[in-house]
């Protein structure tokens, strides 16, 4: 709770430096991931129908949205903080399992082009296991510790405005990252290497 708290004060202080600051930008993404160890599957009856669907809880897969701001060191040098949320909640007739993850996130881009950015960095990811129902009973629930993990990523932007210029240029883009790091609940260790496919937005 205390990283949480830190991380969010850190990604305010950022916006509002970047209100004047001319190395400053902020930055939200939205991503879809895919990989890690399963840690648990299974059938649902989804919810007003009588159709059952297997379903798999990873530790990262699905929906990653992440938020931060960015801050120019050098001309084609760059750092970049963020906070993100992802979840896995497959829920039924009679029973739900949420897994969510919060990474906090710190990444020096490289700047090849206006366009082109290649980077990498440090994370480290708070998880938590919750169900309801007859899944409430299941061993994997309650909190899951995680190893630092390590970020690769290579960003595509476009100007969003001819108008602006400099380093507070609004760029959209696309990106795609590699995460390397697990988790462990229980004595058991789940690997949560994994690829992600997004887009980008700096303001």
């Amino acid at each position: 709770m205390k990283k949480m708290t830190a991380a969010l004060a850190l990604t305010g202080v950022c916006a509002l430096v970047h209100a004047d600051g001319a190395n400053w930008r902020f930055y939200s993404a939205l991503g879809v991931a895919s990989g890690g160890e399963t840690i648990t599957s299974g059938t649902i009856t989804t919810v007003g129908t009588t159709s059952e669907v297997h379903f798999k809880v990873k530790p990262a897969d699905g929906l990653q949205f992440r938020m931060g701001a960015d801050y120019r060191i050098l001309e084609r040098l760059t750092l970049q903080g963020a906070i993100g949320y992802g979840v896995s909640d497959p829920m039924g007739m009679n029973g739900s399992m949420t897994f969510t993850t919060i990474p906090v996130e710190l990444l020096g881009f490289v700047n090849i082009t206006e366009a082109l950015r290649i980077g990498g960095g440090v994370r480290k990811t708070s998880a938590e296991m919750k169900a309801s129902g007859v899944a409430a009973t299941f061993s994997g629930v309650g909190t899951y510790a995680s190893t630092p993990g390590t970020v690769f990523e290579v960003q595509y932007l476009f100007p969003i405005s001819s108008v602006e210029s400099g380093y507070r240029k609004s760029q959209f883009g696309v990106s795609l990252r590699y995460v390397t790091e697990s988790f462990s609940h229980n004595s058991v260790t789940y690997d949560g290497n994994h690829y992600e496919v997004g887009m980008a937005l700096y303001y």
